[in-house]
């Protein structure tokens, strides 16, 4: 099974090693190459920065087209939240011949349940300037029966670069802090326990400093961050069922237009080794393919 998986820069790497280590000691039913596709035309100019939402379209479909054409995988796994919200308007979406999916299915099952398991709890939703002008968390929240009472949603401008950037985590800390400020002042009761949400697949990497800033403001707040759990979407019906230890073959591949800085490549090597190594040698070991896209 060779799975392609996308994101709008490197957040959805931390999927790519969840997958991985899912395989290496579970196994499935047969052997999985796994292809890490940077979807980002260039390191300072992504999907946030472009004019409009048609250039972003514009952008992805590219992307979508080429990558399928070039590497022929059996499926398509967008670990973006900020291309998942524009996947289903790409005009590739609807003539699709291999299955392709987002990660904010997967992520408001999530939300919604932990929702759903205590009625006085709100929703705080942490994504990137394009996520959150969508709206497609809180419309999906609502088609569940969430009260918009009880939905916040909060943008937060350049985060993902700078959890990129960051190893020591100082500005990261600091900009974390900023955002919960923010949101916090959307709360209309300081009591309401509150279920932060981490709708940017870069935000998984600092969870815990999402939690020291809740903590810090003498919130009671759980934060849910969903790359792990992408590993059932990946791995369940729709793509193959799991397998009782059948094979452990996992191959993994980093592309990407672009040469990875090194700064980068240092933050994220402290995020995943621990994880996935092999994901991470990958990463290291990226192959560049200027006409990716």
């Amino acid at each position: 099974m060779h799975i392609l998986i996308t994101d709008s820069g490197v957040g959805g790497l931390s999927v790519v090693a969840y997958a991985e280590r899912f395989v290496r000691t579970r196994g499935f039913t047969e052997p999985v190459r796994l292809t890490f596709a940077n979807a980002a035309p260039e390191n300072d100019y992504g999907y946030n920065s472009m004019p409009s939402k048609e250039a972003k379209l514009e952008t992805f479909d590219r992307f979508l087209r080429n990558v399928t054409e070039r590497f022929a995988p059996d499926s398509i796994y967008v670990a973006c939240n900020t291309l998942s919200v524009l996947l289903p308007e790409t005009p590739y979406f609807a003539n699709a011949a291999i299955p392709v999916k987002g990660i904010v299915e997967c992520g408001s099952e999530l939300l919604v349940r932990e929702l759903e398991a205590d009625s006085r709890s709100v929703a705080m939703i942490f994504g990137t300037q394009t996520t959150i002008d969508a709206g497609t968390y809180p419309r999906m929240l609502r088609q569940r029966g969430i009260e918009p009472s009880r939905i916040i949603s909060q943008a937060c401008p350049r985060l993902a670069d700078t959890i990129s950037e960051d190893r020591e985590g100082a500005r990261t800390a600091s900009e974390i802090r900023r955002w919960v400020g923010a949101a916090i002042e959307k709360l209309e009761s300081a009591d309401a326990p509150v279920i932060a949400y981490l709708a940017c697949t870069h935000y998984g990497y600092r969870q815990e400093l999402f939690s020291a800033a809740f903590g810090e403001a003498g919130i009671r707040a759980k934060v849910v961050d969903p790359n792990e759990r992408a590993v059932d979407d990946l791995f369940g019906a729709r793509f193959g069922r799991r397998g009782e230890g059948v094979r452990r073959d996992v191959a993994v591949e980093f592309v990407t237009r672009y040469v990875i800085p090194e700064t980068t490549i240092e933050a994220l090597t402290f995020f995943l080794s621990e994880i996935s190594p092999r994901t991470v040698a990958a990463m290291q070991n990226f192959v560049q393919i200027p006409d990716l896209f």
